[in-house]
């Protein structure tokens, strides 16, 4: 359900206009962090909260992603991983400590059109996990 909230709000606000996809890089660009997750993902208004530490400081830091672009990005996130998301590049990463869907690593990209998970478009990766999981739960 959360994904298809989010999808139905980038079409709506990232596309409708010649500038909307500027408007959309700008955004995917615009936001920075750097964190272990030490504590569960709060939302707050428009923005989740991620509470950790951050590696290159090793010090305790609170850091804000925001909420339209993260939602995708929650579920895939435990504690102890690290997310980073680099100012000026479109890609959350996230880094696991413990292997998830057979990989240590995604990349959620946010274009124009559609999120991008480990270079699939969000529905193909829905129909990822839900053939992984059902794969991996009836054995």
């Amino acid at each position: 359900m959360k994904a298809i909230y989010s999808i139905l709000l980038l079409l709506t606000f990232g596309c409708n206009d010649p500038n909307g996809c500027e408007e959309t890089k700008q955004y995917a660009e615009s936001s920075e962090a750097n964190i272990i997750l030490l504590k569960k993902i709060k939302h707050k208004f428009e923005d989740y909260v991620l509470i950790g530490v951050d590696p290159s400081t090793k010090r305790d830091t609170v850091q804000l992603l925001p909420a339209r672009w993260f939602v995708n990005v929650e579920p895939l996130c435990d504690l102890g991983d690290t997310i980073v998301k680099r100012k000026g590049v479109p890609i959350i990463e996230v880094h696991k400590t413990k292997m998830k869907y057979d990989t240590t690593r995604f990349d959620i990209e946010l274009t124009c059109t559609d999120y991008l998970v480990n270079g699939k478009p969000l529905d193909q990766w829905n129909e990822f996990q839900k053939s992984y999981n059902n794969k991996h739960h009836s054995q």
